[in-house]
């Protein structure tokens, strides 16, 4: 709700049209609510916050201050706002040139091509920013993280209650927040009824009781970095490790099991069982059977 919001918050930034409803949003009722050491920012549309009551607000001090690109009349030249100290006003300008329209335009394109091919965004708002520097070297582990929550979610038996992501190698050297949502991501997909991704897999998970842990090491034997998840239930503990070769995820170990495996097809069937004559005969005609 939006007084529950005003009263708990210590940055408001305002992300509306201007309509009938959301005029005037901010008034003087509103902005006695919000806390002394809160700020206000309106980069959205003039008109959605009571100029004068915001003026008032921040030189009474019941508003530590306001940062404002957007006025009821456009271009702007006098306000009242200009006149506080603890007001930074700018002009709006936004993408309101045909040049600065086409170039914004592109590289939201760009943007979601990126999340549709399973890349983190580079600006979105609420998910966990990454900088460019840290991008180019995590971004072929995000298939491959997801591949990792997804696998142990399937191959866990029993109720999870621990979560332990460890990263090793190059990787370990930089903020792996993206990289930890990626495997909850992946893991909760197969459990939850909710869609999960970036910006609530860390809330999901402690809403369903886990324990997430994070660990890294910079040494990594075998490889340039690894990315292994060990999901602890009720029953025991299930373990599969991941990494990028040539710019492809490969997995290379589920529990004890060491493997190279590049997750290409649709479907990967593992099975537990102890060797014995005909064993792989028999589940290679059930399989074909189904088929």
């Amino acid at each position: 709700p939006l007084e529950q919001l005003l009263k708990e918050s210590d940055f408001i930034t305002l992300h509306l049209p201007l309509t009938a409803s959301t005029k005037r949003l901010l008034k003087a009722k509103e902005l006695a609510l919000v806390k002394p050491t809160a700020r206000i920012i309106n980069c959205s549309r003039g008109g959605l916050i009571d100029e004068e009551a915001l003026a008032k607000a921040v030189r009474e001090k019941r508003v530590a201050g306001a940062a404002i690109d957007v006025f009821p009349t456009e271009p702007t030249t006098k306000s009242i706002l200009f006149k506080e100290d603890n007001i930074i006003v700018t002009p709006h300008l936004g993408a309101s040139t045909t040049e600065a329209q086409a170039t914004a335009a592109k590289d939201v394109a760009k943007q979601i091509i990126d999340v549709f091919k399973g890349q983190p965004p580079r600006y979105s708002v609420n998910a966990p920013f990454i900088p460019a520097e840290t991008l180019s070297v995590l971004a072929p582990f995000i298939t491959a993280a997801s591949i990792t929550g997804k696998l142990v979610s399937q191959l866990a038996e029993g109720q999870m209650n621990t979560i332990l992501i460890k990263y090793n190698g190059e990787i370990s050297n930089y903020d792996t927040n993206a990289l930890k949502a990626t495997v909850l991501g992946g893991l909760l997909e197969e459990i939850s009824e909710e869609r999960v991704n970036l910006v609530n897999a860390n809330l999901v998970a402690a809403q369903r009781g886990l324990t997430v842990v994070e660990q890294k090491e910079a040494i990594c034997e075998n490889y340039a970095s690894l990315i292994t998840v060990e999901a602890t239930t009720n029953i025991g503990v299930t373990m599969v490790s991941t990494t990028v070769m040539r710019r492809e995820s490969h997995i290379i170990q589920v529990n004890n099991y060491w493997l190279d495996i590049v997750p290409s097809g649709a479907y990967f069937l593992f099975i537990g069982h102890r060797e014995r004559p005909g064993l792989m005969g028999t589940i290679g005609k059930i399989t074909g059977d189904a088929e």
